[in-house]
């Protein structure tokens, strides 16, 4: 099971920005290294990068030693979505699920 330490908000906008794509990012909110965001801000920028971020949630989940089949990727996610739970809105965690969930139901 996935138990990661909370992280400091800088480490979690760092790791939307990875997901989302450091260009798209950088290019609507700044450098993930210093940008400063308002929560709506980021919010309509996870919107519209939504299936971006799935696609690597994805990949990270198939690149994981510890993912091994459907349900090992289902708790994979879901720990990410706590990880990553104050930058997003309970609309937005339930739509990654549910592309996650389409993209992997064959593993």
């Amino acid at each position: 099971m996935y138990h990661r330490a909370v992280l400091p908000s800088r480490e979690r906008l760092l790791q939307i920005a990875r997901l989302a794509g450091l260009e798209a990012f950088t290019g609507r909110l700044g450098p993930p290294a210093s940008a400063e965001p308002d929560a709506g801000d980021l919010r309509s920028f996870v919107d519209e990068r939504l299936e971006s971020i799935a696609a690597a949630l994805v990949e990270e989940a198939a690149a994981s030693d510890d993912v091994i089949d459907r349900k090992s990727a289902e708790a994979y996610l879901e720990d990410r979505l706590r990880t990553l739970a104050d930058l997003l809105t309970p609309e937005q965690a339930e739509a990654l699920r549910t592309s996650f969930q389409e993209r992997t139901a064959g593993w």
